[in-house]
C-alpha cells in the first residue's frame, strides 16, 4: 500500500523498493484495483455511453452514401433496438471489456518497454520487473479516472479534456480534434514516471528514456487519431 502512494510521490524510491524485492506478483494488486476501476466506470457511464453510441449511431446511419435512403429507417431502427435492449452477452461483454480495457494496457506497454529498454538500449530486464513497474505506473490512470469519471457525470458527456484537448482545436471527431485530445497531462504524467522507472530497471539516465517515450507516445496518438477520424 505504500508503493501504491509512493508511486505519485517519489517513483524512484518506489521503483527501487519493488525492483530489489523481485517479485512479479506484486503486479497484482494494481492490476486487480484498475479493473475494479473499469468496472465501476462501466456502471456510473452506463446511461451516458448508450446515449452517446445512439447519437453516434443515427449520425452514421442517416449520413452513410453506402445505404440506400429507403432502409435507412429500418436499420437505424433494428440498430436503436439492440443498443437500448441489450442481450444478457452484450451486457457482459461490455464490463468484461471495461474491467480488462486498463490491465491490457499495461500488458501491452510492457511488453513495449521490453523491446524500447531491451532491444534499442541493450538492457537485460525481465518482463515481469517491467510488468511490476508498469502496473504501479498506471495507477496514474486510476486517479485519471477518479477524476475524470464525477466530471463525465456532472457535465453529461464524454470527451473531458485535461490537456491540450481544452484548446478545442478542430472540429470533433477529425484528427486534430482527436490528437490535441491524446495530449493529456495525465498520460505525459504516466510517460515521465515511466522512464523514471526504466531508468531505475535498466540503472541509467533518464533522459534517454524520456525522449525514446515521448516519441512512441507521439506515434501512438497520431496512429490512434487518424484511426479515429476515419470512422466519424
Amino acid at each position: 500500500m505504500n508503493n501504491l502512494i509512493n508511486v505519485f510521490l517519489e517513483p524512484r524510491e518506489t521503483f527501487t523498493s519493488l525492483q530489489e524485492q523481485n517479485n512479479w506478483k506484486n503486479a497484482f494488486l494494481p492490476i486487480v484495483i484498475a479493473a475494479i476501476i473499469g468496472f465501476v466506470s462501466m456502471v456510473v457511464l452506463s446511461e451516458l455511453l448508450t446515449e452517446v453510441q445512439i447519437e453516434q449511431t443515427e449520425k452514421y446511419i442517416m449520413g452513410s452514401s453506402q445505404i440506400p435512403d429507403d432502409q435507412k429507417e429500418e436499420i437505424l431502427s433494428e440498430s436503436l433496438e439492440n443498443i437500448t435492449h441489450p442481450t444478457s452477452t452484450m451486457v457482459f461483454i461490455g464490463y468484461v471489456s471495461s474491467s480488462l480495457s486498463t490491465p491490457v494496457r499495461i500488458f501491452m506497454m510492457s511488453l513495449i518497454i521490453l523491446l524500447i529498454g531491451n532491444f534499442f538500449f541493450g538492457g537485460k530486464s525481465s518482463y515481469g520487473t517491467i510488468l511490476v513497474m508498469t502496473s504501479y505506473t498506471y495507477m496514474i490512470a486510476v486517479i485519471e479516472s477518479l477524476i475524470k469519471i464525477p466530471l463525465m457525470v456532472s457535465q453529461w458527456r464524454v470527451d473531458i479534456h485535461t490537456g491540450l484537448g481544452l484548446l478545442g482545436l478542430g472540429e470533433k471527431g477529425s484528427f486534430l480534434y482527436n490528437f490535441m485530445g491524446g495530449m493529456d497531462l495525465f498520460a505525459f504524467w504516466r510517460v515521465i514516471v515511466l522512464a523514471v522507472g526504466m531508468s531505475v530497471l535498466y540503472r541509467r539516465e533518464v533522459k534517454p528514456f524520456m525522449i525514446a517515450l515521448v516519441i512512441y507516445w507521439i506515434f501512438q496518438t497520431t496512429f490512434f487519431s487518424f484511426i479515429g477520424s476515419l470512422f466519424t
